[in-house]
Protein backbone atom coordinates (compact mmCIF):
# COMPACT_ATOMS: atom_id res chain seq x y z
CA UNK A 1 0.00 0.00 0.00
CA UNK A 2 3.09 2.43 1.05
CA UNK A 3 4.03 1.68 -2.49
CA UNK A 4 1.21 2.18 -4.33
CA UNK A 5 0.62 5.80 -2.13
CA UNK A 6 4.25 6.88 -2.88
CA UNK A 7 3.61 6.69 -6.67
CA UNK A 8 0.40 8.15 -7.01
CA UNK A 9 1.74 11.10 -4.97
CA UNK A 10 4.91 11.32 -7.67
CA UNK A 11 2.36 10.76 -10.09
CA UNK A 12 0.28 14.00 -9.10
CA UNK A 13 3.80 15.93 -8.39
CA UNK A 14 5.13 14.64 -12.12
CA UNK A 15 1.83 15.79 -13.72
CA UNK A 16 1.12 19.13 -12.71
CA UNK A 17 4.71 21.00 -12.75
CA UNK A 18 4.88 21.48 -16.53
CA UNK A 19 1.18 22.54 -16.58
CA UNK A 20 1.55 25.49 -13.98
CA UNK A 21 5.22 26.04 -15.25
CA UNK A 22 3.72 26.15 -19.22
CA UNK A 23 0.82 28.84 -17.95
CA UNK A 24 3.30 31.06 -16.71
CA UNK A 25 5.46 31.27 -19.72
CA UNK A 26 2.95 31.98 -21.75
CA UNK A 27 1.61 34.92 -19.65
CA UNK A 28 5.31 35.98 -19.24
CA UNK A 29 5.64 36.26 -23.17
CA UNK A 30 1.98 37.74 -23.59
CA UNK A 31 2.64 40.39 -20.74
CA UNK A 32 6.37 41.19 -22.98
CA UNK A 33 5.04 41.70 -26.32
CA UNK A 34 1.53 43.55 -25.37
CA UNK A 35 1.89 47.16 -24.62
CA UNK A 36 -1.39 47.18 -22.05
CA UNK A 37 -1.78 51.04 -23.49
CA UNK A 38 -2.41 50.01 -27.12
CA UNK A 39 -5.36 47.65 -25.45
CA UNK A 40 -8.06 50.42 -25.84
CA UNK A 41 -6.26 53.52 -25.87
CA UNK A 42 -8.92 55.57 -25.02
CA UNK A 43 -8.88 53.99 -20.80
CA UNK A 44 -6.35 54.93 -18.16
CA UNK A 45 -3.23 53.35 -18.32
CA UNK A 46 0.11 53.85 -16.74
CA UNK A 47 1.34 56.53 -19.50
CA UNK A 48 -2.24 58.13 -20.28
CA UNK A 49 -3.26 59.42 -16.91
CA UNK A 50 -4.63 62.34 -18.43
CA UNK A 51 -8.37 63.20 -19.33
CA UNK A 52 -9.09 65.26 -22.49
CA UNK A 53 -12.35 67.12 -23.13
CA UNK A 54 -14.21 67.10 -26.45
CA UNK A 55 -17.33 68.41 -28.43
CA UNK A 56 -18.17 68.01 -31.89
CA UNK A 57 -18.87 72.35 -31.17
CA UNK A 58 -22.41 71.68 -31.26
CA UNK A 59 -24.41 69.59 -28.71
CA UNK A 60 -22.18 66.43 -28.10
CA UNK A 61 -19.37 66.47 -25.43
CA UNK A 62 -17.55 63.57 -23.90
CA UNK A 63 -13.98 63.05 -22.57
CA UNK A 64 -11.28 59.83 -22.38
CA UNK A 65 -7.28 59.53 -22.06
CA UNK A 66 -6.47 59.60 -25.74
CA UNK A 67 -4.97 62.63 -26.62
CA UNK A 68 -6.32 62.17 -30.36
CA UNK A 69 -10.20 62.33 -31.68
CA UNK A 70 -10.87 62.24 -35.04
CA UNK A 71 -14.70 64.03 -34.51
CA UNK A 72 -13.67 66.65 -32.63
CA UNK A 73 -14.54 69.82 -33.92
CA UNK A 74 -12.62 71.17 -36.80
CA UNK A 75 -11.80 74.28 -34.87
CA UNK A 76 -10.96 72.79 -31.64
CA UNK A 77 -14.09 75.39 -30.55
CA UNK A 78 -16.80 75.00 -28.51
CA UNK A 79 -18.71 78.40 -28.69
CA UNK A 80 -22.09 80.07 -27.94
CA UNK A 81 -22.97 83.51 -28.98
CA UNK A 82 -26.24 85.56 -28.36
CA UNK A 83 -26.97 89.34 -29.08
CA UNK A 84 -29.72 89.48 -26.31
CA UNK A 85 -30.58 87.48 -23.27
CA UNK A 86 -28.96 84.78 -21.53
CA UNK A 87 -26.51 82.29 -22.67
CA UNK A 88 -26.95 79.38 -20.18
CA UNK A 89 -23.68 76.99 -20.08
CA UNK A 90 -24.12 73.55 -18.19
CA UNK A 91 -21.80 71.09 -20.28
CA UNK A 92 -20.85 67.75 -18.72
CA UNK A 93 -18.20 65.85 -20.52
CA UNK A 94 -18.70 62.46 -18.94
CA UNK A 95 -15.88 59.53 -19.79
CA UNK A 96 -17.07 57.81 -23.34
CA UNK A 97 -16.28 54.91 -23.71
CA UNK A 98 -16.99 54.24 -19.79
CA UNK A 99 -14.32 53.68 -17.69
CA UNK A 100 -13.52 50.33 -17.42
CA UNK A 101 -10.78 49.99 -14.68
CA UNK A 102 -9.89 50.85 -10.99
CA UNK A 103 -8.11 53.41 -9.91
CA UNK A 104 -6.29 53.96 -6.99
CA UNK A 105 -5.39 58.01 -6.57
CA UNK A 106 -2.30 58.92 -4.45
CA UNK A 107 -3.59 60.44 -1.10
CA UNK A 108 -2.77 63.93 -1.00
CA UNK A 109 -1.83 64.03 -4.58
CA UNK A 110 -2.61 67.20 -6.62
CA UNK A 111 -5.49 66.93 -9.55
CA UNK A 112 -4.75 70.00 -11.98
CA UNK A 113 -7.64 71.41 -14.53
CA UNK A 114 -6.57 73.49 -16.82
CA UNK A 115 -9.07 75.31 -19.20
CA UNK A 116 -9.45 78.26 -21.35
CA UNK A 117 -12.13 80.35 -22.09
CA UNK A 118 -13.11 83.10 -24.02
CA UNK A 119 -16.00 85.41 -22.87
CA UNK A 120 -18.09 88.89 -23.65
CA UNK A 121 -21.40 90.30 -22.10
CA UNK A 122 -21.86 89.91 -18.12
CA UNK A 123 -22.26 87.33 -15.98
CA UNK A 124 -21.85 88.99 -12.71
CA UNK A 125 -25.48 89.64 -10.47
CA UNK A 126 -26.20 93.42 -9.42
CA UNK A 127 -22.76 94.92 -9.81
CA UNK A 128 -24.34 97.98 -11.76
CA UNK A 129 -22.32 97.13 -14.43
CA UNK A 130 -24.00 95.36 -17.22
CA UNK A 131 -27.54 94.00 -17.97
CA UNK A 132 -27.37 91.06 -15.80
CA UNK A 133 -30.00 91.16 -12.73
CA UNK A 134 -30.43 87.75 -10.90
CA UNK A 135 -30.09 85.94 -13.97
CA UNK A 136 -26.70 85.54 -14.58
CA UNK A 137 -24.43 83.08 -13.11
CA UNK A 138 -20.42 83.12 -12.69
CA UNK A 139 -18.13 80.26 -13.53
CA UNK A 140 -18.23 77.24 -11.83
CA UNK A 141 -16.02 73.98 -13.15
CA UNK A 142 -16.49 70.74 -11.60
CA UNK A 143 -15.01 67.51 -11.47
CA UNK A 144 -16.79 64.29 -10.87
CA UNK A 145 -15.88 60.39 -10.34
CA UNK A 146 -19.40 58.79 -10.54
CA UNK A 147 -22.06 60.73 -8.61
CA UNK A 148 -19.43 61.88 -6.32
CA UNK A 149 -17.87 65.51 -6.91
CA UNK A 150 -13.87 65.76 -6.44
CA UNK A 151 -13.74 69.59 -6.27
CA UNK A 152 -16.46 71.92 -7.59
CA UNK A 153 -14.78 75.37 -8.16
CA UNK A 154 -16.24 78.81 -8.32
CA UNK A 155 -14.36 81.28 -10.74
CA UNK A 156 -15.34 84.62 -9.90
CA UNK A 157 -11.78 86.00 -11.37
CA UNK A 158 -12.63 86.27 -15.47
CA UNK A 159 -12.35 89.38 -17.74
CA UNK A 160 -13.43 90.13 -21.14
CA UNK A 161 -11.47 87.98 -23.44
CA UNK A 162 -9.18 84.52 -23.49
CA UNK A 163 -9.09 83.65 -19.69
CA UNK A 164 -6.50 80.69 -18.93
CA UNK A 165 -7.89 79.14 -15.69
CA UNK A 166 -6.08 76.59 -13.83
CA UNK A 167 -7.58 74.76 -10.73
CA UNK A 168 -6.10 72.68 -8.34
CA UNK A 169 -7.36 70.06 -5.77
CA UNK A 170 -5.84 67.81 -3.36
CA UNK A 171 -6.84 63.83 -3.21
CA UNK A 172 -8.30 63.08 0.63
CA UNK A 173 -8.92 60.02 2.02
CA UNK A 174 -12.38 59.28 1.00
CA UNK A 175 -11.48 60.05 -2.54
CA UNK A 176 -8.63 57.85 -3.21
CA UNK A 177 -10.78 54.48 -4.69
CA UNK A 178 -12.10 55.10 -8.27
CA UNK A 179 -13.62 51.91 -8.86
CA UNK A 180 -14.71 51.64 -12.64
CA UNK A 181 -18.95 50.86 -11.96
CA UNK A 182 -19.28 53.57 -9.72
CA UNK A 183 -17.15 56.88 -10.85
CA UNK A 184 -16.32 57.13 -14.19
CA UNK A 185 -14.64 60.65 -14.30
CA UNK A 186 -16.10 63.71 -15.91
CA UNK A 187 -15.97 67.62 -16.12
CA UNK A 188 -19.10 70.08 -15.52
CA UNK A 189 -18.35 73.21 -16.63
CA UNK A 190 -21.71 75.97 -15.91
CA UNK A 191 -22.26 79.48 -16.14
CA UNK A 192 -24.95 82.24 -17.20
CA UNK A 193 -23.60 85.08 -19.66
CA UNK A 194 -25.81 88.08 -20.79
CA UNK A 195 -25.44 90.17 -23.39
CA UNK A 196 -27.61 93.56 -24.49
CA UNK A 197 -26.48 94.17 -27.84
CA UNK A 198 -29.35 96.07 -29.66
CA UNK A 199 -29.79 98.45 -32.67
CA UNK A 200 -29.79 102.49 -31.08
CA UNK A 201 -30.22 104.33 -34.64
CA UNK A 202 -29.99 102.76 -38.33
CA UNK A 203 -26.34 103.77 -37.85
CA UNK A 204 -25.14 102.89 -34.78
CA UNK A 205 -25.55 99.49 -31.99
CA UNK A 206 -25.25 99.78 -28.01
CA UNK A 207 -24.44 96.77 -25.21
CA UNK A 208 -22.50 94.27 -25.78
CA UNK A 209 -22.88 90.81 -27.03
CA UNK A 210 -22.81 87.44 -25.04
CA UNK A 211 -20.00 85.14 -25.96
CA UNK A 212 -18.89 82.14 -24.27
CA UNK A 213 -16.04 80.09 -26.11
CA UNK A 214 -14.42 76.96 -24.83
CA UNK A 215 -11.04 75.56 -26.30
CA UNK A 216 -10.89 71.99 -26.40
CA UNK A 217 -8.11 69.59 -26.15
CA UNK A 218 -7.12 69.19 -29.79
CA UNK A 219 -4.00 70.97 -28.84
CA UNK A 220 -3.52 69.12 -25.57
CA UNK A 221 -3.44 72.14 -23.35
CA UNK A 222 -7.22 71.69 -21.71
CA UNK A 223 -6.85 68.78 -19.20
CA UNK A 224 -7.76 67.16 -16.11
CA UNK A 225 -4.27 65.75 -14.41
CA UNK A 226 -4.84 62.83 -12.24
CA UNK A 227 -2.73 61.57 -9.75
CA UNK A 228 -3.34 58.12 -10.70
CA UNK A 229 -1.22 55.69 -8.08
CA UNK A 230 1.45 53.77 -9.83
CA UNK A 231 -0.23 50.76 -8.02
CA UNK A 232 -3.59 50.77 -10.05
CA UNK A 233 -1.88 48.94 -13.27
CA UNK A 234 -1.27 45.93 -10.90
CA UNK A 235 -3.34 43.19 -12.37
CA UNK A 236 -3.79 42.39 -8.40
CA UNK A 237 -5.39 45.74 -7.70
CA UNK A 238 -7.71 45.24 -10.41
CA UNK A 239 -8.61 41.81 -9.93
CA UNK A 240 -11.07 43.38 -7.08
CA UNK A 241 -11.78 44.72 -3.59
CA UNK A 242 -9.52 42.33 -1.79
CA UNK A 243 -6.56 42.87 -4.34
CA UNK A 244 -6.27 39.46 -5.23
CA UNK A 245 -7.75 37.02 -7.41
CA UNK A 246 -10.45 34.75 -6.59
CA UNK A 247 -8.95 31.17 -6.22
CA UNK A 248 -11.15 30.11 -9.23
CA UNK A 249 -9.83 32.26 -11.47
CA UNK A 250 -6.14 31.44 -10.56
CA UNK A 251 -4.37 29.43 -13.59
CA UNK A 252 -4.69 25.89 -13.41
CA UNK A 253 -6.67 25.78 -9.91
CA UNK A 254 -9.51 23.45 -11.65
CA UNK A 255 -6.79 21.28 -12.66
CA UNK A 256 -4.56 20.92 -9.76
CA UNK A 257 -8.39 20.21 -7.80
CA UNK A 258 -8.88 17.60 -10.01
CA UNK A 259 -5.09 16.19 -9.59
CA UNK A 260 -6.30 16.30 -5.54
CA UNK A 261 -8.78 14.19 -6.16
CA UNK A 262 -7.42 11.45 -7.61
CA UNK A 263 -4.56 11.23 -5.15
CA UNK A 264 -6.73 10.88 -2.35
CA UNK A 265 -8.81 8.20 -4.53
CA UNK A 266 -5.34 6.47 -5.23
CA UNK A 267 -4.33 6.53 -1.69
CA UNK A 268 -7.97 6.25 0.38
CA UNK A 269 -9.37 3.80 -1.88
CA UNK A 270 -7.00 0.58 -2.10
CA UNK A 271 -6.85 1.45 1.36
CA UNK A 272 -10.07 0.86 2.17
CA UNK A 273 -10.52 -2.33 0.12
CA UNK A 274 -7.28 -3.87 1.55
CA UNK A 275 -8.68 -2.96 5.51
CA UNK A 276 -12.03 -5.13 4.63
CA UNK A 277 -10.42 -8.08 2.87
CA UNK A 278 -8.31 -8.29 6.61
CA UNK A 279 -11.68 -8.64 8.29
CA UNK A 280 -13.21 -11.55 6.34
CA UNK A 281 -9.92 -13.02 7.07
Amino acid sequence: MRARSAMAILLALLVSVPVVGGTTTAMQDDEEITDPCMEDPKQPCENQTILYLWSNGQSTFWSHFNANETNNAADNMYSQEKNQGVINIDQRFSMNPQMSKRLNMTLDGEVRIVLNIYLEGDWTNNDNQGPCTNDCEELNVTLWAGATAIVRQHVPQVSTGWNPITITHRITQEQVLWDASTANPSIQIEMKVKGDRQQTTPITVSGEIANFSLKLSGDGNTRVELPIDPASWDAAFQAGEDGMPKAEEQPGFLFMAAVATMTLAAVYLPSREEESQDRRN
